[in-house]
């Protein structure tokens, strides 16, 4: 990925920094990618920048595709590592509150053909119990598809937690 990409660099200049320092992102991040869902999609999620969130889907296997009838990976699938890239960024703002997506908008641009795929997302401003996050995603270092959410904080139900 190009690090001067004005979409990349736009975004690194509106986002808030993560709230934690390297030694906890790094352990936050070695345990979300053990989670079954990122793990069956094939999804890694990278937290050694400061600023920003990475996933990355390394590969595009035959159950990601099928957008526009064709090679392309289905709009579904790019939904889902939108919410996870928007979702993570929003979510470590929260220190050790629950929180989640509660309002996703995708724009895609061109279709997705080529792997590696890398998604940054960044929380760019906070409230007490929202965070509004904005990411790109690059199809082998082209943009392809930009993206915002919300995510909100969770109302306390007794959830257990899962790490």
């Amino acid at each position: 990925m190009n690090a001067d990409d004005p979409q990349l660099a736009t975004l690194r200049a509106r986002a808030q920094a993560i709230p934690l320092d390297e030694p906890a992102r790094l352990e936050w991040a070695r345990q979300f990618n053990r989670l079954p869902g990122l793990t069956h999609f094939g999804l890694a999620v990278d937290l050694a920048d400061p600023l920003l969130v990475r996933v990355t889907l390394a590969s595009i296997e035959e159950h990601h595709v099928g957008g526009l009838r064709s090679r392309a990976v289905h709009g579904g699938v790019l939904a889902g590592i939108f919410d996870c890239a928007l979702g993570v960024a929003g979510t470590l703002q929260f220190d050790a509150r629950r929180a989640g997506t509660c309002e996703l908008s995708l724009k895609f641009m061109r279709a997705v053909l080529e792997a590696p795929l890398e998604v940054f997302g960044a929380c760019i401003k906070r409230t007490d119990n929202l965070a509004f996050a904005e990411s790109a995603l690059y199809s082998n270092g082209k943009l392809c598809a930009i993206a915002t959410g919300i995510v909100a904080v969770a109302a306390d139900r007794g959830a257990q937690a899962i790490w």
